[in-house]
């Protein structure tokens, strides 16, 4: 793994600074602008009818790709909208140093109004991320963490910072945000089943919301059914910075960009067995399927 580029502090500095700028300004001048103002001609969907992209998803990522590239000397980009149309997106995930980019997690809390949605930047290297920034416009947060280097969250209203620090919590009461979009469907039902008699079970329905909750302490732990480069990359470093714990959730093993299947985040690895045992006890078929 590549972390020279943020051993440095005034280093690190510089790309928190030039980050959060961008992603206000891009909020400023598209995203929050068509908040609320979308016409039905400027939502589309993907690879299902609840899997929703807009103009503003498109615009605001084709601008934060021009604003990136070459910045810290990486060319390479990989955004969540521009990954669909290229399906042969995996070439590019074992590169040195890549940008990964989710102009709007939430889309679908977007289009409809709802205010759990935000911006999501991550620097990864050789398919660990190294650096992850989330912008939260509607709450005036910015969340960010470098690896071995701690989580923040920043006041963009007066620009103070705060050390994120995931405390250790009561197995006694588990709530969290779950969802099974990804799992098999012969497994599905099941897995959904225990997550709902088995935790306090919120939909919060964005990766990068439902980070900043688990790294603030509002939830214990976050479980889904599938991952992708743009949404857990920052669920995993910005957790594991603030004193939580991610694995994948059959195999126990480290999230890379790469990696497939369900994952489970929470806010240690006694919360973590108890979970995982919960919605997937040893004796699930689940725990030994191989995606």
């Amino acid at each position: 793994m590549n972390d020279i580029l943020i051993q440095n502090n005034t280093t690190r500095n510089k790309i928190v600074k030039y980050i959060m700028n961008l992603l206000i300004n891009v909020n400023k001048k598209i995203i929050l602008r068509y908040y609320k103002n979308l016409k039905s001609e400027d939502i589309s969907t993907k690879t299902s009818n609840d899997d929703f992209v807009s103009i503003a998803d498109k615009k605001s990522e084709e601008i934060i790709s021009k604003q990136l590239k070459g910045f810290l000397d990486v060319s390479d980009i990989l955004g969540e909208e521009t990954a669909f149309l290229n399906k042969q997106y995996d070439k590019y995930l074992d590169k040195y140093l890549l940008w990964v980019v989710d102009p709007i997690d939430g889309t679908k809390n977007y289009v409809n109004g709802k205010e759990n949605f935000c911006s999501m930047i991550s620097l990864v290297s050789y398919m660990l991320p190294i650096a992850t920034f989330v912008y939260y416009p509607l709450k005036n947060i910015f969340v960010y963490a470098f690896k071995n280097h701690g989580a923040f969250l920043v006041d963009t209203n007066n620009k103070i910072s705060t050390r994120l620090s995931i405390k250790q919590s009561n197995i006694l009461k588990l709530i969290g945000s779950g969802g099974t979009k990804g799992i098999p469907e012969n497994y599905r039902q099941s897995i959904l089943n225990n997550l709902k008699t088995s935790t306090d079970r919120l939909f919060i329905g964005s990766a990068g919301i439902e980070t900043i909750m688990l790294a603030k302490n509002e939830i214990q732990f976050i479980f889904h059914g599938g991952v992708t480069p743009w949404d857990h990359a920052p669920m995993d470093l910005i957790t594991k910075e603030a004193g939580g714990c991610v694995y994948m959730a059959t195999n126990k093993s480290e999230f890379n960009i790469k990696s497939k299947g369900s994952i489970l985040a929470t806010s240690n690895v006694q919360t973590w067995n108890k979970i995982r045992d919960l919605i997937i006890p040893y004796d699930n078929p689940y725990r030994k399927y191989k995606n």
